[in-house]
């Protein structure tokens, strides 16, 4: 009996009304729109040799989910309130102290992507640039190290990220040693 309450009780708190799941839905695509404005700024403050920008929000949440992602992508961000303003919230978003080193190599490995070969040995994704430009997925097994991927041509530049398909941009590089 008293796992069905607790069990009751869950339900009731994961319950959405499909009238909030409209309305959420609704700021998704808000929220996108606001995403793809900003990553066209930042292309047209890159363009112009700049680090940083400002972009205004009228909305606190959809102004907290674009810093939030903003961050998890590596960019320096905060957000402030300005009572002045139409658009009230300032993101102000900063790539100025990027840490890749256009010289160096970097492996890009594809977390939470992994399979196992035919005699059960563990792999793990990685991305890379192909010889024709495209960017493609290796499988590689998993006692395999950085010095080696370089060696099978699996390593690309910062360079190679400047221009990389979004997919690939949220990758984490590792430096190969060497």
């Amino acid at each position: 009996m008293k796992q069905s309450e607790e069990l009751r009780a869950k339900l009731d708190e994961l319950h959405i009304s499909a009238r909030e799941a409209y309305n959420k839905s609704l700021g998704n695509e808000q929220y996108q729109r606001i995403m793809i404005d900003i990553y066209d700024l930042i292309r047209e403050c890159i363009n112009m040799g700049m680090v940083h920008t400002d972009y205004w929000i009228d909305d606190y949440y959809l102004a907290h989910r674009a810093l939030h992602e903003l961050g998890i992508q590596g960019y320096n961000v905060s957000l402030e309130k300005d009572d002045g303003a139409d658009k009230e919230w300032r993101l102000y978003i900063d790539w100025s102290d990027v840490d890749l080193d256009p010289n160096k190599k970097y492996i890009l490995p594809m977390d939470d992507v992994y399979s196992l070969d035919c005699y059960g040995n563990s792999l793990t994704g990685y991305a890379y640039k192909g010889t024709n430009g495209s960017w493609f997925m290796a499988v590689i097994g998993t006692n395999v190290n950085g010095e080696d991927i370089e060696r099978l041509g699996y390593t690309v530049t910062a360079k190679d990220l400047e221009y990389a398909p979004e997919w690939v941009k949220v990758l984490e590089p590792v430096e190969v040693e060497g």
